[in-house]
């Protein structure tokens, strides 16, 4: 494991594990762990590897932006 870093949302919990490959090349693992309605644990994962760091990173800036930008017509 090369990085990791949990995020506790509301009824999930994120976990960002940047691993490597067996190639050497690092990936980014991107997991969502929440119940379901039986209480069992639910478990989503994403993959991102290192040719599209950058590509998604953008695209995540740009969510967070759009996502700013909501929120600041909301309190206009």
């Amino acid at each position: 494991m090369l990085f990791t870093e949990t995020v506790k949302g509301e009824g999930r919990t994120y976990f960002f594990d940047m691993k490597e490959a067996s190639n050497g090349k690092p990936y980014l693992c991107i997991s969502e762990s929440s119940k379901n309605k039986e209480g069992e644990f639910e478990r989503h994962r994403t993959f991102v590897f290192e040719e599209d760091f950058e590509k998604y990173a953008t695209a995540v800036a740009n969510a967070m932006e759009a996502y700013a930008g909501l929120e600041k017509a909301k309190a206009a």
